[in-house]
């Protein structure tokens, strides 16, 4: 069953260096809003090149957006659309993971819809662009998935400005000698693929787990601490390392993409985890060169070959500008020949990435 959800959101991404900035904002997602409240919807990941925050449209545009323009944060975006948020609930959960994505990707590819996606503990996301909404959820009942629609009449037909093709900045956090510093504008189509494509493997294994509900005013304060302080609660942290993070709340749940070290800052008792499903994860970030919010076929084009040609399950989530591949830790070495075993290949997969249509 897919569900949609009336919370109409934006995506937002800055540097890791302009979070102090947005403190403020973020403590106003955790502490005064109502995370059963069926309009509550906010998500923020860390990765190696971005800080991606996805929340309603008032929250972006209100809360995060004056700050960091007033800091005249330089490396920032927001996306120029608004977005709805499907939610994908399917059978075998975590389990399950890789052939929901591969499936529900499909259609919506062919279709070229851009599509941003994110695993969860309790569900599965999908955002697709408001003036596009009623486009997709015709095809996508075309092609046999249940949709619940109760929600669609609150979706904007009218077809908003598209955004002006700007140079986006892609610069290499691996530290290797291929590092790269150029400008890309993602609306040329002749750029040299490889010139655009870069990935790095984080060494933490990391576990998707569920946050109880119930114990929400416990945790609370560690979760603030966790994505703004966590100098003060992590032993030997060091501010210049990079990490994998990632909170969701709706009001189906919190969800937490996390490394061991934080997971055992949450008691037993707090922490929903389903130990029989698995192995902890490894994450595969792979920097897509600028927004990738204008590019179909992204999440279709890693996902299938992964699940189709390797029998590989996997978990995704999609940031303003990467994509994060999590496998099991056993079939990381297995993932990464099938992703990027050559340049070739990759050219390959960035070929497909056609521009979504404006209207």
């Amino acid at each position: 069953m897919i569900t949609i959800l009336p919370t109409k959101v934006k995506l937002l991404h800055f540097p890791r260096s302009h979070l102090p900035h947005a403190t403020h904002a973020i403590v106003k997602q955790l502490f005064f809003k109502q995370v059963n409240d069926p309009d509550h919807f906010f998500s923020f990941t860390e990765n190696a090149y971005e800080i991606s925050i996805v929340a309603d449209k008032a929250t972006i545009d209100n809360d995060f957006m004056p700050v960091l323009l007033e800091t005249q944060c330089q490396d920032m975006g927001t996306s120029p659309d608004t977005f709805r948020v499907l939610q994908v609930d399917g059978e075998g959960g975590q389990d399950s993971s890789g052939r929901r994505i591969s499936d529900l990707s499909g259609p919506l590819a062919q279709g070229k819809f851009s599509i941003f996606y994110m695993s969860t503990y309790q569900t599965d996301f999908v955002l697709i662009k408001e003036r596009r909404l009623r486009r997709a959820v015709s095809l996508l009942q075309e092609h046999g998935f249940d949709i619940d629609d109760e929600n669609i009449e609150n979706s904007d037909t009218t077809t908003q400005h598209t955004q002006e093709p700007q140079l986006k900045s892609l610069r290499s956090h691996n530290g290797s000698d291929a590092a790269v510093s150029i400008s890309v504008d993602p609306r040329i189509s002749n750029i040299y693929p490889r010139d655009l494509f870069e990935s790095c493997v984080l060494e933490d294994e990391l576990r998707c787990v569920g946050l109880n509900p119930h114990y929400r005013s416990q945790y609370i304060n560690t979760v603030l601490k966790i994505i703004c302080y966590p100098e003060m609660i992590l032993k030997n942290y060091n501010n210049e390392e990079t990490r994998f993070f990632s909170y969701t709340a709706s009001s189906d749940g919190i969800s937490l993409v996390a490394d061991r070290r934080i997971l055992e800052l949450f008691s037993d008792d707090q922490i929903f985890q389903d130990e029989d499903t698995g192995s902890s994860f490894r994450v595969i970030q792979v920097n897509l060169a600028g927004s990738n919010l204008d590019r179909c076929g992204i999440v279709r084009s890693i996902s299938h070959p992964l699940v189709t040609e390797a029998q590989i399950n996997l978990l995704y989530l999609s940031t303003f500008k990467s994509a994060n591949i999590l496998v099991s830790a056993d079939e990381l070495e297995k993932a990464e020949k099938i992703l990027a075993s050559d340049f070739e290949k990759v050219r390959d997969m960035l070929a497909e990435f056609v521009l979504e249509s404006p209207q």
